[in-house]
């Protein structure tokens, strides 16, 4: 961070000299090079701020399952998540946010800020120690901040570092478009493979705690490759969980050597 803060002073160092040759200081670049250093420099409790405005905004635009909903299915999904979590030992889930959304898309995800959901989609496609996996492995990715790394990234994007670089070390409020693009950013998000590792490896040994068979991770992941697999034939299928995850087979097999 440091060597890429004192790039950024050079850059700006650079555009002052050469443009003060000609008389001119060109104030759009320098401003740009403001705002991308102060972005870089975005706190985590900024991070959580924007977390949290996030979230909100996904709930408000995804319809999600209580237990107290008139559709008994619904209500079931509600239930079941509910009973699924209530495995987690309480020191592992302290903090954390978790619903479900009744929609059909096969997806998770999580935030920086404790928050995760699972789609009713992808529940369907599972059993309960399936998605316990798949909420540790979330977890996982909270836990070695790499939900937070990515937000971050996705901040940067061009629209929403304009918005971030022009606080003064106060989250600002973002417009829905903004929350949309933020959205989308965040769907396109990769984990690098180490990270993956790490993640699968938490969903793992979370089992192990719960009294579990750990190898429900594994096999969860083979849903992931299945789903993977499916879209690959049928391009009409969009957004499925963890397409921007490839070799979903190959994590599952390395998880299936171990004891």
């Amino acid at each position: 961070m440091k060597k890429l803060l004192l790039a950024l002073a050079l850059i700006l160092s650079c555009s002052f000299t050469v443009n003060a040759q000609f008389g001119k200081l060109n104030t759009k670049h320098i401003d740009a090079a403001k705002k991308t250093a102060r972005a870089l420099t975005v706190s985590d409790a900024e991070i959580a701020q924007y977390c949290q405005e996030y979230i909100d905004w996904m709930d408000e635009h995804n319809p999600v399952c209580n237990s107290t909903d008139e559709g008994p299915k619904r209500s079931g999904f509600a239930q079941r998540l509910e009973k699924i979590v209530a495995e987690i030992p309480e020191s592992e889930r302290k903090g954390l946010d978790i619903k479900s959304y009744f929609v059909v898309d096969q997806n998770a995800f999580a935030c920086a800020n404790g928050s995760i959901r699972v789609f009713a989609g992808l529940m369907e496609l599972m059993t309960d120690d399936e998605i316990l996996g798949i909420i540790g492995h979330e977890i996982g990715h909270i836990v070695n901040k790499d939900s937070k790394d990515a937000f971050k990234k996705a901040l940067l994007t061009s629209a929403l570092k304009d918005a971030v670089g022009s606080t003064g070390g106060t989250a600002a409020a973002l417009t829905d478009s903004q929350l949309g693009e933020l959205g989308e950013a965040l769907a396109g998000a990769q984990f690098s493979q180490k990270a993956e590792y790490a993640a699968d490896d938490y969903g793992y040994e979370l089992l192990k705690k719960c009294g579990k068979d750990p190898q429900a991770m594994a096999s969860a992941l083979r849903v992931i490759q299945k789903l993977q697999d499916d879209a690959n034939v049928d391009k009409s299928k969009v957004r499925q969980l963890f397409s921007t995850h490839p070799e979903s087979g190959k994590r599952a097999e390395r998880l299936e050597k171990k004891k």
